[in-house]
């Protein structure tokens, strides 16, 4: 890295709908990093599965058919001569979709979000959860980023986990 100034992950909801990447999301980032002051951007997290979106708006890293977009998002970064990492999470218990049914590691509430009681996750779904992740993660650098950062903090599923005998 060029430097030590570092872009942190910050939400902006500028994805499409379905969590692809929008020409304004595009712009948001690239002015972000224009101008030669970033030594690294992080992109706000993107959700690995539609299970674990935490709201409308939010980067989809869910499914083969973003990578075109993330790839282009990629290039912005590069392009303004910015290494990029993309933030990866799992909104579990703490997603601000009101209609959702909310998933987490019990069925108890987490004081950040809604303050609706999931449902417990099962056996099967938790082990798929870190193949998600890897799913995600692989979309990252086939898109041409530089890496990847796990989100748990913040309530989100990660952290939960932590938290699921309080």
């Amino acid at each position: 890295l060029r430097n030590r100034l570092v872009m942190p992950p910050m939400a902006s909801s500028k994805a499409r709908p379905d969590g692809g990447m929008s020409d304004e999301l595009l712009a948001y980032y690239d002015e972000k990093s224009r101008g030669g002051a970033l030594g690294l951007a992080i992109t706000e997290h993107c959700f690995i599965s539609e299970q674990g979106r935490n709201r409308v708006g939010q980067p989809s890293v869910a499914d083969d058919a973003m990578i075109d977009g993330l790839a282009a998002l990629a290039e912005v970064f590069h392009g303004n001569g910015v290494p990029a990492v993309v933030q990866i999470s799992h909104a579990g218990a703490a997603s601000a979709e009101p209609e959702k049914r909310l998933v987490g590691p019990s069925d108890v509430a987490t004081p950040i979000g809604s303050g609706r009681a999931p449902r417990a996750l099962t056996g099967e779904e938790v082990a798929d959860i870190p193949c998600q992740f890897a799913a995600a993660a692989r979309r990252v650098k086939e898109a041409g980023f530089d890496g990847v950062e796990l989100h748990s903090a913040h309530a989100y599923l990660l952290n939960q986990i932590g938290r699921a005998h309080v």
